[in-house]
């Protein structure tokens, strides 16, 4: 059976480094670098630029590959939860992470998510269980639905710093849902499993 696009190759690890090409992890430049971390040939910790989260940050996306379901290529939607989800006992200054309510989605992101003990208010949108790229074309991803349910989940007593994070393939609702739910939206990336590193300063595994 085909294989869901889950986007890995949209992965931009180049922009988690300070890109100097200082040569000290003996490469001639941080593409190389990158690609010697692909190969598995070095680990991020040989950067001398790289902190221990961000270092951890990298090796969660190899285990998240790993652990996350097999995503056949679908045709229809497949509908699951809506609402919202409190990971780790969030706080009021929690971060706020947006998705749609298709099955698959919702597993692969808990799948990411369970590589830290950072506490997160997760809120799934009812997008008739549509995956993100397909409710972005089937228009079933809004600022409207992403309002509503901001409302209905009691969202807005729970977070102060009012900012939510959305899929980066869903960056042209920004605009709209600031202006409709007065929340700052900050645009994620488009693949689940680079998660970790845009948010490396706060990714702290379970272990410790």
């Amino acid at each position: 059976m085909a294989s869901a696009n889950l986007y890995l190759e949209k992965i931009n690890y180049l922009r988690y480094l300070n890109q100097t090409d200082c040569i000290g992890c003996g490469f001639n430049s941080c593409d190389e670098f990158i690609d010697a971390i692909r190969n598995d040939i070095k680990k991020l910790h040989d950067c001398n630029f790289v902190n221990r989260n961000k270092a951890y940050a990298f090796e969660a996306i190899n285990k998240i590959k790993d652990l996350w379901p097999a995503v056949p290529l679908l045709t229809h939607p497949r509908p699951s939860f809506v609402g919202l989800v409190e990971l780790n006992k969030p706080n009021t200054e929690s971060i706020v992470l947006i998705s749609g309510n298709n099955e698959y989605t919702e597993q692969i992101l808990m799948t990411v998510l369970g590589t830290t003990i950072c506490p997160f208010f997760v809120i799934f949108i009812d997008t008739d269980g549509n995956t993100v790229d397909m409710s972005m074309i089937y228009q079933t991803l809004t600022a409207e639905r992403i309002h509503k349910v901001l409302k209905e989940t009691g969202i807005e007593g729970k977070a102060r710093t009012r900012e939510l994070i959305i899929p980066g393939l869903a960056s042209p609702l920004k605009e709209d849902i600031e202006k409709s739910a007065g929340w700052k939206v900050r645009v994620g990336p488009i693949c689940a499993a680079e998660i970790p590193l845009f948010l490396s300063e706060i990714w702290i595994p379970p272990e410790v």
